[in-house]
C-alpha cells in the first residue's frame, strides 16, 4: 500500500465515493482533516484506506490484496498511526462487509472485536422552538469568549475540541458547539465534528454526575439550531448499537436511523484489548468468560488497574473467593481508591462475610490516608 500526499489524494476519490455516512473520510480526502490515505497502486488504484486517529475506512476490490499483506499493512501502518497520534484504538468500517471479515481473519491471533455501529441522520430546514433546558443548567456557545473564562471541567472541553481539530484555534474557525453548565461547572457538551459543506457529525457527552436529567436531548436540540444558523442542514450521529443511552438521545431528538454496519475494533495496548474483551462478557453476565479475559490482561507486563477491579467483581460473582481477594488487593496496588464503590458494589456481596474483607477495607483506608 502506498501513502498518498495531499496533492494526489484525488487518486482515491472514486474509491471513497461510497462514504457518505462517514463524513470524516470526506474531510480527510478534501484536506480539511489531517489524516492519511493509502492506495494499492498509483496508476490504477483498486483499494483505498483512509485513517484519521481512531477512524479507519476501507473500500475497493477484495481481490486486490491477500490476507497476509492486509495483516502486515494494518499492523505496520494502522497500528503505528494510532500510536503516533496517541489514540488507544481504531475502528474500521468498510464499503463491503466482506472487508471486515477478511481483516478479522487476518488478525485472528489478536482477537479483534466485532461490533455493530449505527448512523442516525437529522435534516434541519428550520429552527426548533421552545427547547426546555433542565432546571439549574445553562447553555453557552463554545467560542473565544467562553474559553477566556475559568471553569471546572475546562480541560475536558479543550481536549474534546482537539479530538478532531489540530488546535483550539482551528476548532473556533471551522467548528461550533454548545457547552452545558451547572453553576460554574461543566456538565456536558455537544460539538460539531468533520464539518464538510452543509454536513457535519455530532460529538456529545454528558458528564457522569449530570446524567439522567434530560440534558443530552436538550443539548442536542440546541445544537441543531446552532447548526442551522451555521448553514448546516444534514447532521450525522454515529454510535454503537449497544450504546442504548446514545441511541435513545438521537431518536428523542428527532434523528432517524440511516445505516447499520459491522465494524472491527482493536485496542493497541494488548492488556487493554484483553480487558475490553472481558468487559464485553461481563456486561452480558458471562462472568466466567470475563474472568478468563481479565486474567489474560493481568498477565501482560503493564495491566490497567481497572482490569484488576473488574476481575475481582467477576470472580466474586462466580464464588471464586480466593481469586476475588487476590484481584482486590491487586487493584488497590494498581491505584484503585474508591471506597464507596468498594463498599456499595453489588458484586462484592459474596466477600463481606469473609475475614479478609476487613483487611481490604483497612488496606484501602491506609492508602487513602497517605
Amino acid at each position: 500500500m502506498i501513502k498518498l500526499t495531499k496533492n494526489n489524494y484525488g487518486l482515491a476519490a472514486t474509491l471513497l465515493e461510497e462514504t457518505k455516512h462517514h463524513t470524516a473520510m470526506y474531510t480527510v480526502l478534501s484536506g480539511l482533516t489531517p489524516g492519511s490515505i493509502y492506495v494499492d497502486s498509483l496508476s490504477n488504484p483498486s483499494i483505498a484506506f483512509t485513517q484519521f486517529q481512531h477512524r479507519v475506512y476501507i473500500s475497493g476490490s477484495l481481490h486486490a490484496i491477500d490476507q497476509k499483506d492486509l495483516r502486515q499493512f494494518v499492523i505496520e501502518e494502522i497500528f503505528e498511526n494510532c500510536r503516533s497520534s496517541n489514540v488507544p484504538m481504531f475502528r474500521l468500517a468498510a464499503s463491503d462487509p466482506a472487508w471486515i471479515t477478511l481483516t478479522a481473519n487476518s488478525l485472528a491471533d489478536k482477537v479483534p472485536i466485532l461490533a455493530i455501529y449505527q448512523c442516525y441522520q437529522y435534516n434541519i430546514s428550520s429552527p426548533i422552538e421552545n427547547i426546555p433546558i433542565p432546571q439549574g443548567f445553562v447553555f453557552r456557545p463554545v467560542n473565544e469568549f467562553l474559553l477566556s473564562k475559568d471553569f471546572q471541567g475546562k480541560t475536558d472541553l479543550l481536549e474534546e475540541m482537539c479530538s478532531e481539530r489540530e488546535t483550539i484555534e482551528s476548532f473556533l474557525e471551522h467548528s461550533f458547539g454548545i457547552a452545558a453548565f451547572h453553576k460554574k461547572e461543566l456538565a456536558g457538551w455537544c460539538l460539531s465534528e468533520y464539518n464538510f459543506k452543509n454536513q457535519c457529525e455530532v460529538g456529545i457527552a454528558t458528564l457522569p454526575k449530570f446524567r439522567h436529567q434530560g440534558l443530552a436531548t436538550a443539548m442536542t436540540q440546541s445544537f441543531l439550531n446552532q447548526a442551522h444558523t451555521n448553514g448546516i442542514d444534514t447532521i450525522l450521529w454515529h454510535c454503537s448499537k449497544s450504546n442504548t443511552a446514545s441511541r435513545k438521545t438521537a431518536l428523542s431528538s428527532g434523528f432517524t436511523l440511516q445505516k447499520e454496519e459491522q465494524v472491527l475494533i482493536h485496542y493497541i495496548d494488548q492488556a487493554v484489548h484483553f480487558g475490553v474483551q472481558g468487559d464485553l462478557r461481563f456486561f452480558k453476565d458471562e462472568y466466567k468468560e470475563a474472568l478468563s479475559w481479565y486474567e489474560k490482561s493481568l498477565a501482560e507486563e503493564t495491566p490497567p488497574g481497572w482490569v484488576a477491579w473488574n476481575a475481582a467483581c467477576a470472580a466474586s460473582q462466580i464464588s471464586q473467593i480466593d481469586p476475588a481477594f487476590k484481584y482486590l488487593n491487586m487493584s488497590i496496588n494498581l491505584g484503585f481508591t474508591d471506597m464507596d464503590r468498594l463498599t456499595q458494589s453489588k458484586h462484592m456481596k459474596h466477600l463481606k462475610d469473609d475475614p479478609r474483607w476487613r483487611e481490604i477495607i483497612s488496606k484501602l483506608t491506609q492508602y487513602l490516608s497517605y
